[in-house]
Order: C-alpha cells, then sequence, then structure tokens
C-alpha cells in the first residue's frame, strides 16, 4: 500500500517538475513584455486576451501539459512496478481537471482547448504502461489494482 501510494505522490510530483520546466522554457523562448509582470496574473491574463500567444508558445505549453501527464504516469509505474491503470488515470484525470481550471482562466483558440483536454488520460496511461514495462512487469487487466498486497 505504502508504495501505491508513494508512486502516486512522486508521479505527480516528477510531472508537476517536468511541466514547469517546460513552461519556463516557453517564457524564455517567448519572453512577457516588459511591462508585463510575470507574477501578476491578472496582467497577463489581459495580456493574452488583447494579444493571444504565438503558436510556438502554445505547442509547448501543451507539450508541458501532455509531458507533465505521461511522466506522472511513467515515475507511477516504475515505482509501483507494474502497469497500474486506475492510478495513471486518476493522474490523468488530476491533471485534466488542472487544464481545464486553466482554459477557464486563459483564453486559448479551440484546437488548444481541445487537443489539451483530450491529452491528458491517454498519455498518463501510455506513460504507466512503459513505467511498468520497463519494471518487468506484464500488462494486468484492470481488476488486479484491487488486489491488497503489501508492495
Amino acid at each position: 500500500m505504502i508504495r501505491k501510494v508513494m508512486a502516486v505522490v512522486a508521479g505527480l510530483i516528477a510531472g508537476s517538475i517536468f511541466n514547469m520546466a517546460l513552461v519556463g522554457l516557453s517564457h524564455a523562448v517567448y519572453p512577457l513584455p516588459q511591462e508585463i509582470d510575470p507574477n501578476d496574473f491578472e496582467a497577463f491574463r489581459e495580456h493574452v486576451k488583447a494579444n493571444g500567444m504565438p503558436t510556438g508558445a502554445l505547442l509547448i505549453v501543451l507539450a508541458a501539459h501532455a509531458g507533465g501527464s505521461f511522466v506522472s504516469g511513467l515515475v507511477c509505474g516504475l515505482i509501483a512496478k507494474r502497469t497500474w491503470y486506475l492510478a495513471a488515470g486518476a493522474l490523468g484525470i488530476l491533471w485534466m481537471c488542472g487544464g481545464i481550471t486553466m482554459l477557464m482562466m486563459l483564453p486559448a483558440p479551440i484546437w488548444f482547448a481541445v487537443a489539451d483536454t483530450i491529452l491528458y488520460v491517454p498519455v498518463a496511461l501510455l506513460g504507466v504502461r512503459l513505467g511498468g514495462t520497463l519494471t518487468g512487469a506484464s500488462s494486468q487487466p484492470p481488476a488486479a489494482d484491487y488486489n491488497h498486497d503489501s508492495t
């Protein structure tokens, strides 16, 4: 049980680190105008509302969001030492809720909103599949998520 909790928490932390690293890259490649304080979310929102975001910046953010969800699933699978789809699905849904929250706060093109929302869960499942496979685990049916082993 402890391994499972650690797998989920570590997955969430690792995914968050990956996400923030790519979002930071986006800010480095596409810096805000000097008059916008990066710590003032309202000013940033108004800037995006008035000017939009460059397509390249949106692509990096999309990679950050999908990549964060993927890394969460991957780390979860590596630590759990199995393809634990239930946990990866939950991590993907958690990431999707965060993404939907950001889409409600910041204007974005439809293509970005659709792609961003659709990618979270499948890439988390792909990540846990890879993580479980790398540890030598075979693909397990969803019912295996309910066993009560102590690992």
